[in-house]
C-alpha cells in the first residue's frame, strides 16, 4: 500500500477485533463475501487487506486438471439439450424475416 489513499474512511474496531470494510472499498479491491481474505502488515507497518487465493496450494497443472475435469463432467451431463442458436432465438424473440 505504497500509493496514497484516494479516499479515507474512518471506522471503529469492535472488542473482538472486527473492522467494517466499507462497501465501496470492498468493491474496489474485489472482496467477495464467503471467499478468503489475506490480511497482513507491509514493510511500512500498514495493515493490508487483499482478496485471498481460493486454492492457495494449487499448482497451475492442478488448476488445469480441475478445470478440464469440470468441462468433462459438463459434457457427460449437459444442462441444456437444445442448440445455443435456438435458445438465443427464444430469449430474444427473433423471428425470421418474411
Amino acid at each position: 500500500m505504497n500509493a496514497p489513499l484516494e479516499k479515507r474512511t474512518t471506522t471503529n474496531m469492535t472488542s473482538k477485533g472486527q473492522v467494517l470494510i466499507p462497501k465501496d472499498v470492498r468493491d474496489a479491491i474485489g472482496l467477495v463475501p464467503g471467499l478468503p481474505v489475506d490480511v497482513g502488515v507491509n514493510d511500512r507497518g500498514e495493515a493490508v487487506v487483499v482478496p485471498g487465493r481460493r486454492w492457495p496450494d494449487e499448482t497451475p497443472e492442478q488448476r488445469t486438471a480441475r478445470i478440464e475435469a469440470f468441462f468433462a463432467r459438463m459434457q457427460e451431463n449437459p444442462q441444456f439439450t437444445r442448440p445455443t442458436d435456438e435458445i438465443m432465438r427464444d430469449i430474444r424473440g427473433d423471428e425470421p424475416l418474411p
